[in-house]
Formats: structure tokens, C-alpha cells, sequence
């Protein structure tokens, strides 16, 4: 994952304090949803959602992940696919002036 957009503060604050608890419960989402996934890998329904939270937090690889397999088990799925060309996108930009880790 990457780290956070949350705002930095030196004190704690209400914005602060809202986007880390948003931060722990797609964390703890992502958890729940990888655990049922373990007895039921065929659940597409679990993987788009899955997918759509890593792609919130950032983790593009692990969204990309999901939303191929949701395609390797049901051949043609719209938002999957959707999904995949936006991280295509993503995954293609290169700009050269700057540093892209």
C-alpha cells in the first residue's frame, strides 16, 4: 500500500483523525474480503470490491490482480475491464524529468 494521503499534523486533528479511521477500515475491508476469498476464490462480487479498494489505497498492482482474474473466471466483465485500461494508463505513464518509483 502506499503509506497515506492523509494530512500531515504536528497535533491531531478532526480531517486527520477521519482520513486515518478511513484508512484502517479499508484496510481492515481489504483483510475481511482476502480471508473470504480464501474459501471462495470464484467470488467475483468479492474480487471487484476488492479491487476497487486497493485501487483507492493505491496498490495498483493488486487491484490490476483482481480484476484480471475477475476476467480469467467470467471471460467479459465491463467494470473489470474498465478497471484494467484505467491501470494501463497508469502503469504507462513515464515522465522522464521526474523521478517515477
Amino acid at each position: 500500500f502506499r503509506k497515506t494521503n492523509c494530512p500531515q499534523a504536528s497535533e491531531p486533528s478532526f480531517a486527520n483523525t477521519t482520513c486515518m479511521d478511513t484508512m484502517n477500515n479499508t484496510t481492515e475491508r481489504i483483510e475481511a474480503l482476502t480471508r473470504d476469498l480464501e474459501s471462495q476464490p470464484q467470488r467475483t462480487e468479492l474480487l471487484l470490491e476488492r479491487g476497487r479498494l486497493y485501487f483507492r489505497s493505491g496498490a495498483y498492482d493488486k487491484a490490476m490482480n483482481d480484476f484480471l482474474h475477475v476476467k480469467q473466471i467470467v471471460g467479459s466483465h465491463p467494470e473489470a475491464e474498465e478497471y484494467i485500461v484505467l491501470l494501463q494508463e497508469i502503469f504507462a505513464f513515464r515522465n522522464l524529468d521526474l523521478y517515477n518509483p
